[in-house]
């Protein structure tokens, strides 16, 4: 089938070559119809905006006489230019151009529409008058209108009337100026919202030169929000810091400075503009580069928060500082440096008065044991003297008196109340110092403790001794005493039916336990107002030891004391 040409125009001579010819007066009376190429022999006048839009037409050939007729052709999208004087095969050689030349360009323009058509972004064209050209099929998710509205209703009818002035402004610059132009501004949707949208535009010649805005928009309403609130927690975040008595740095984990907060106080000791833009461990000393590493490396490993302490001086004062770390994420951390030297001086000074304390609990105990050592000695030796000879001056007058009945009867109920008085004072001695325990040892007066226990209280108790190694004399009556205390105790509380004392004497520590099955006691209660359990405790402590208690009620209570005992080489 010969080629189908719609021609405008008068013929030219080759016109037959081109294939069957249809004819119009004018281009505005020409009918395509099943035209393959159209041929313009009268100018582009009249055609301008159809020539623009190679989709909705057929390749045209332009016959041109001057060198103007055919630039004018060409920027006004002929897309192929002969002159009327050509030969018949010179015209069938740029018609086939003009076809090859349009096919490739319908091909370009549906791969870039394609392209635009694709993007999640809204691609607008618009002249310089402001008139919307094209609009993407994107418009509808980044603004709510659609494609043909945005085309429709005038450019800057929805843009929100506080933003407006800006935004002609900054169109009408970008047109003069050429640049690239990005610009944030309001809208509001058909539905009445606001919707924030960023737009990047730039002028770009289109065909005939005309100036043509190229723009693409999206709508940033919730990054925008999301960037206002960043904003707002960073300037709380600032306030906060600057509040702070600490010295506040954000760091990455190698070290280096991105921010520094420097308290008045430490003014002297930290300069923040030093050190931001500075690997931290390359300005501070070496001891401290060394814990900062350190504490970063356990931060990277575990995701926990670290802390650690450490001294510096300053006007010849040891001042105490406190380094808390914790991760931020994206390899970045957090490090608050706190002044703890008032702390630190008043946990030292409190350690001091309880050691002074300690040391004035232990030198009274020693003092007691000294007076009641004193004291058992004096009414064992003095009383017990006195007494016995008061019983021989009895039994002289029992000799003297035997043939008088009632004097003897008499004599006999003093000498009983003389022997009574005697064991008095001997268990008043025992009880004031046992002689036992200094002279046959700890495990002795252990066992004879427990046995008075059972003789005074009807209970049971039971001793079991492992190892036979003598703690000091200072170690073996703090222990007898917790026994002591222990035990009675037991008697005035317990109602227990059975104790088992265990007592283990090993050359490094004497272990002593005091278990019963009575009636037990509530720990909390009894902690707080128990002094006896203090006393004992703080024989324990005096020595180095530890003692502790557990009791269930119902279920009887547990006294387990442990001294360490010095070694040899110690000694």
């Amino acid at each position: 089938m010969p080629d189908a040409i719609a021609w405008s125009g008068p013929l030219a001579p080759w016109a037959e070559a081109l294939g069957a010819v249809r004819t119009a007066d004018t281009p505005g009376a020409l009918g395509f119809g099943d035209a393959d190429l159209v041929v313009l022999a009268s100018g582009t006048d009249g055609l301008a905006d159809w020539l623009r839009r190679p989709r909705t037409r057929p390749p045209v050939l332009v016959v041109a006489a001057t060198p103007d007729d055919e630039d004018a052709a060409l920027r006004g999208g002929a897309d192929g230019v002969v002159g009327p004087d050509a030969s018949a095969s010179e015209a069938a050689r740029v018609a086939r151009h003009a076809r090859a030349r349009h096919a490739h360009a319908q091909t370009d323009a549906d791969l870039y529409r394609l392209m635009v058509e694709s993007v999640a972004d809204l691609v607008t064209v618009v002249d310089a008058t402001g008139r919307t050209e094209y609009a993407s099929p994107a418009a509808f998710e980044q603004t709510g209108r659609t494609a043909e509205q945005i085309v429709a209703e005038p450019t800057f009818e929805a843009i929100h009337p506080d933003d407006l002035d800006r935004v002609l402004t900054t169109f009408a610059q970008g047109f003069l100026s050429g640049e690239r132009t990005v610009l944030r501004y309001r809208v509001i949707d058909p539905e009445g919202r606001t919707r924030v949208l960023e737009s990047r535009g730039r002028a770009v010649a289109g065909p005939g030169g005309v100036p043509y805005g190229i723009v693409t928009s999206r709508d940033v309403t919730a990054r925008t929000e999301t960037e206002r609130r960043v904003v707002e927690s960073e300037s709380r975040y600032r306030t906060v810091v600057r509040a702070l008595p600490d010295v506040v740095s954000r760091l990455q984990t190698d070290g280096l400075v991105l921010d520094f907060h420097v308290p008045a106080q430490f003014e002297t000791e930290f300069a923040a503009d030093a050190l931001i833009g500075k690997r931290l461990q390359d300005v501070i000393p070496t001891d401290l580069a060394a814990k900062f590493e350190a504490a970063a490396a356990q931060i990277v490993a575990t995701g926990e928060p670290v802390a650690y302490d450490y001294e510096t001086a300053a006007d010849g004062r040891r001042l105490f500082r406190e380094v808390r770390m914790a991760p931020l994420g994206d390899g970045e951390l957090i490090s608050m440096l706190r002044d703890v030297t008032p702390l630190r001086e008043q946990e030292q000074a409190l350690e001091r008065s309880r050691a002074e304390l300690r040391a004035l609990a232990t030198h009274l105990q020693d003092i007691r044991e000294e007076e009641r050592t004193r004291l058992s000695r004096e009414v064992h030796d003095v009383l017990g003297q006195q007494l016995t000879a008061i019983r021989l001056g009895i039994g002289w007058f029992g000799r003297h008196y035997a043939d008088d009945a009632p004097a003897a009867q008499r004599l006999e109920g003093v000498r009983e109340t003389i022997d009574e008085t005697i064991r008095h004072v001997r268990e008043i001695a025992s009880d004031l110092r046992p002689g036992i325990l200094d002279d046959f040892g700890l495990a002795s007066a252990t066992t004879w403790q427990a046995k008075r226990f059972e003789e005074r209280t009807g209970t049971v108790c039971r001793v079991d001794v492992h190892g036979a190694f003598e703690p000091p004399a200072e170690v073996a009556t703090a222990a007898f005493r917790v026994l002591q205390e222990s035990l009675t105790n037991v008697a005035r509380h317990a109602d227990a039916r059975h104790v088992a004392v265990t007592l283990v004497l090993a050359p490094t520590a004497l272990r002593l336990v005091v278990a019963d099955d009575g009636r037990g006691f509530d720990p909390a209660r009894t902690r707080r107002r128990s002094l006896g359990l203090v006393g004992m405790r703080e024989r324990a402590g005096a020595l180095g030891g530890t003692l502790d208690v557990d009791g269930t009620p119902g279920q009887g209570t547990r006294v387990e004391c442990t001294f360490p005992l010095p070694t040899a080489d110690a000694s």
